[in-house]
């Protein structure tokens, strides 16, 4: 999770309480799954939905970061088999 210091705004706010939402989801529930649940429960303004999605490109971004690179497969074509 990004842990930057960002100005007391309230759309800064409203990005650190998502952020501390999906941090502390219970555990059998995965991010997706909290991301998901959060865009069904929260009042559908623009500016929530847009830092929900930009949460979730991070965060997938990361995992994508850690997932181990598989030399055998070309980019961007699908495994063969």
């Amino acid at each position: 999770m990004r842990t930057t210091n960002l100005p007391r705004t309230p759309e800064a706010e409203r990005e650190q309480a998502l952020r501390w939402l999906i941090q502390n989801r219970r555990s059998d529930i995965s991010i997706e799954q909290a991301i998901r649940l959060l865009i069904t429960v929260l009042p559908r303004d623009r500016q929530t939905l847009v830092i929900l999605r930009h949460i979730e490109e991070e965060l997938a971004a990361e995992s994508a970061a850690k997932a181990p690179f598989n030399w055998r497969t070309s980019l961007g074509l699908p495994p063969r088999g």
